[in-house]
C-alpha cells in the first residue's frame, strides 16, 4: 500500500460554499475576492498557502502552507476556508 500515491487537491469555500477545487501539482499564484476582502493564494511544491490578505488579522497569512489531507486555512473575516482533500 502506498499512501503518498492518493490524489490530493484543495477544496476552497467561501462562507461555506464550494467554490474552486485546484490540483496541488500545478504552481500558480492566484487571488480569492469576496465581499469582505480578498487573500492571494499561493501553489509551491504540492502545497497551497496565503501569502497575502487584506484582513485585519493575518492569520491565515501565518498558518503557512498546508498539503496534508484533512489540513484546514481558515480566513474567517472573508469567510474563506481552504481545505486539503483527496480521492
Amino acid at each position: 500500500i502506498n499512501f503518498g500515491s492518493e490524489k490530493k487537491f484543495a477544496v476552497i469555500k467561501i462562507g461555506g460554499e464550494v467554490v474552486q477545487e485546484i490540483n496541488l501539482s500545478e504552481e500558480k499564484t492566484f487571488t480569492i475576492e469576496t465581499d469582505e476582502g480578498k487573500n492571494i493564494l499561493e501553489i509551491k511544491n504540492g502545497a497551497i498557502g496565503v501569502i497575502e490578505a487584506d484582513c485585519p488579522d493575518k492569520i491565515c497569512v501565518r498558518r503557512g502552507a498546508i498539503k496534508n489531507l484533512g489540513e484546514v486555512i481558515a480566513c474567517v473575516p472573508h469567510k474563506v476556508l481552504i481545505e486539503i482533500a483527496g480521492d
